[in-house]
């Protein structure tokens, strides 16, 4: 049963908002792009059918995603774009990733810096994956890539992870 579409914003908004800040970097951006992916999302809702969470998850992550390339079509001088290494992780998150308590200031300075260092893309798909649970198969769809290759780059980043730990 298709859940009313205000349960779908008060569930997905804090997503929907962190994959836009991923891309943008002014606070008018971000929220402009997040209000426009629900406008859209509320528009085909009633056509929208879908078997899981997960692949409502992706659908908002998709428009959200056309959203933002409208945006920067649309205003390629007016869009800030976040030039550098996004902070896509709370120390919270880290914990979350690591399954490990970090008690000592010093080690969670330690693995944010580790989480900087790989590619913004690389942290999505860890963000997606350990702090959204998503599947491979809704990330592959909202990233608009393959499932495998999807779980390749997952695996390759927590090896990435571990060895700049070590």
């Amino acid at each position: 049963m298709k859940p009313p579409f205000e349960d779908v914003v008060r569930d997905y908004i804090r997503l929907v908002y962190f994959f836009a800040k991923k891309s943008l970097s002014q606070q008018d951006d971000i929220d402009d792009a997040v209000q426009e992916t629900f406008l859209k999302a509320m528009k085909a809702y009633k056509d929208f059918k879908f078997k899981s969470n997960g692949e409502l998850k992706s659908w908002l992550l998709v428009i959200c995603r056309h959203v933002i390339t409208d945006m920067f079509r649309a205003n390629k001088n007016n869009i800030s774009i976040e030039q550098n290494n996004i902070e896509l992780f709370e120390d919270s998150d880290v914990e979350v990733l690591l399954e490990a308590k970090i008690t000592h200031e010093e080690d969670v300075k330690k693995v944010t810096s580790a989480l900087k260092m790989l590619k913004p893309a690389e942290q999505e798909i860890i963000r997606l994956r350990i702090n959204e649970e998503m599947p491979f198969c809704d990330i592959a769809t909202a990233l608009d890539s393959k499932e495998p290759a999807i779980k390749m780059r997952f695996y390759r980043a927590i090896v990435k992870l571990k060895e700049s730990l070590l």
